[in-house]
């Protein structure tokens, strides 16, 4: 007997919610299609989010039954060696919003006694693809009941008819999200890599995120801590400062902000480290508002030549991007990296072991090469090319 769904009912509404909610799972997809699954009584579900021949193996998130053996990376293996020449089973054969039903009698014998050593004994299969065709994906729902195949096929063919709109609408948003993620993973990765942290502080001051460059900071000077949510200070009078300008800064936000708005800290840890805090209001976004939405944004950056004071392979690294990047020696990218960070000529030529004449030398040759008349111009050279130089 076939299982009719209202579409109304709560079954239904709860598996819809599943294909809305698991978009940001980190296998996105997984609780909708165990939820299909399980509805269907099916053998397994996959959704393929990326399919190429090229590839070894298909992206795909896969619910299996409970007690499941098929080792299916090897099935999948099998399949590509010995079956993709089937049109039937290609995927890029299902057009978007086709459900293809696929029969041991419609595949070779050899095949379909594959797919019953695996207890396979028949699969739906669907394509759909977002509103601008730029990413298609299918799932597949594998019966495992020879017995039941056509009440089986008539209600996942229900169910995929009903489910059809919400599939494109969903793979949109998965799409939309995951190009903003990328986004905001360059921007975290640049922010980084400049060691500019930064901080997000809700409307009671209480931290949201941070980068990896402020955990970095906070977690390698004493005088700093997240502690209950809060970004603390040791010293007293500078988290006084600190809390009055988070306060000026969620009572100014606005739709766009001013850098009159903002306020610059200078701290002065106990080991003399020299920080800088910048505490700017974050954009008021009208139609997203509540008391755990960005209200302040903090960043937070060492002062002082920190840039090449790290290890000894960083400097090399660096200065042979810098040698790259301006056309020089290797020699005379090192020279031009301690230049940078406002090593006078003597200073850098103990660094480097060289005579002083030869450092000297090796600047004029840098700066002919680069049009410039000195070193407060290589500064400024350098320090605009930081974010390149990895």
């Amino acid at each position: 007997m076939v299982k009719h769904y209202d579409q109304n009912s709560s079954t239904l509404l709860d598996l819809v919610g599943l294909l809305y909610e698991a978009i940001s799972e980190s296998n996105p997809w997984y609780s909708f299609a165990d939820c299909l699954r399980q509805m269907l009584g099916a053998k397994a579900v996959s959704v393929t989010l990326h399919h190429s021949p090229d590839l070894a193996y298909d992206i795909q998130v896969m619910a299996v039954e409970p007690g499941d053996q098929v080792d299916w990376l090897a099935a999948e293996r099998t399949y590509r060696e010995q079956f993709a020449h089937i049109d039937l089973l290609q995927p890029k054969h299902v057009e978007p919003g086709q459900i293809l039903t696929i029969d041991s009698t419609m595949v070779s014998r050899e095949c379909a006694d594959y797919f019953a050593s695996l207890g396979i004994h028949g699969s739906l299969r669907t394509c759909f693809s977002e509103p601008s065709a730029e990413m298609r994906c299918w799932i597949d729902i594998i019966c495992a009941d020879q017995t039941a195949r056509q009440p089986f096929y008539a209600q996942a063919l229900e169910l995929l008819n009903l489910l059809s709109t919400h599939l494109t609408r969903a793979l949109g948003l998965y799409v939309r999200l995951q190009r903003q993620e990328t986004q905001r993973d360059i921007y975290e990765t640049s922010l980084d890599h400049l060691s500019l942290g930064c901080l997000m502080l809700d409307s009671q001051a209480k931290v949201l995120c941070t980068n990896q460059a402020a955990k970095d900071i906070i977690n390698q000077y004493c005088g700093l801590a997240i502690s209950q949510q809060q970004f603390t200070l040791h010293d007293k009078s500078t988290q006084d400062e600190f809390n009055r300008a988070v306060k000026h800064a969620i009572s100014i936000r606005a739709p766009i902000n001013h850098t009159d708005d903002e306020q610059l800290i200078r701290v002065r840890l106990a080991d003399g480290m020299l920080l800088g805090i910048l505490v700017a209001p974050a954009p008021l976004i009208p139609h997203y508002q509540g008391k755990r939405v960005p209200n302040v944004i903090i960043y937070l950056v060492e002062l002082g030549d920190a840039r090449i004071a790290g290890s000894a392979a960083k400097y090399e690294s660096t200065s042979a991007s810098v040698a790259r990047l301006f056309g020089l020696t290797p020699q005379e990218g090192k020279l031009a990296l301690l230049l940078a960070a406002g090593r006078s000529i003597t200073e850098a030529s103990e660094q480097l072991g060289v005579a002083v004449s030869a450092a000297r030398n090796y600047s004029k040759s840098i700066y002919a090469k680069l049009d410039i008349r000195g070193q407060s111009d290589l500064v400024r050279l350098i320090c605009k090319s930081f974010v390149l130089l990895r």
